[in-house]
């Protein structure tokens, strides 16, 4: 192990570090990178990043230098609404929507549009100095966030509901009432 590599807690084996690293990532990595960040072999990291491909949690990535992987969006978004869901009530789940909804329309007051395409039309005005277009800049970036956030909430909510529905968990909030991945 290097001096720079993380001092990783006593219980952790070599797949939970690979694990860790490779899907704690924002872009893709080679197999010796992830190896040296997890402080185990190339073999061993390309054995359980292989796995991981397979069961769907990464995505596998031919470079100019190699197979490089990345976590699988389709997979990190339904964790995060599986997560929203377990982690907060219907009530909780819903005035967090409201507030979204609230924020977007103040947005659409204070710059007169009536959505995002529109906003980000006005960037082009030429009356608007560099801070308020940085500012519009900056108010696009939130936005477009909240409509992420938005729709994992409203998956959230869905999931809850046909979960309370077929009788798998109560609309209490409890985390305890979904499915566990076995």
């Amino acid at each position: 192990m290097t001096e720079k590599d993380p001092s990783w807690p006593a219980g952790m084996d070599a797949a939970e570090r690979v694990r860790h690293v490779a899907l704690t990532r924002t872009e893709s990595r080679n197999a010796g990178w992830i190896a040296e960040e997890a402080a185990v072999s190339r073999d061993t990291a390309v054995k359980y990043l292989t796995r991981m491909v397979e069961q769907g949690d990464l995505e596998a990535i031919e470079t100019a230098e190699g197979t490089s992987y990345k976590p699988d969006a389709v997979t990190q978004f339904l964790r995060e609404v599986r997560q929203l869901a377990e982690a907060h009530t219907l009530e909780e789940l819903t005035q967090e929507l409201n507030a979204i909804g609230t924020e977007i329309d103040e947005w659409k007051d204070t710059y007169e549009v009536d959505s995002l395409a529109e906003l980000r039309q006005s960037i082009g005005d030429e009356a608007l100095t560099s801070d308020e277009r940085r500012e519009r800049l900056d108010v696009i970036g939130e936005w477009e966030y909240n409509i992420e956030v938005r729709e994992s909430i409203q998956l959230a909510i869905s999931l809850k509901s046909s979960l309370t529905t077929l009788g798998a968990a109560s609309g209490s909030g409890d985390s305890t009432g979904l499915p566990q991945e076995g």
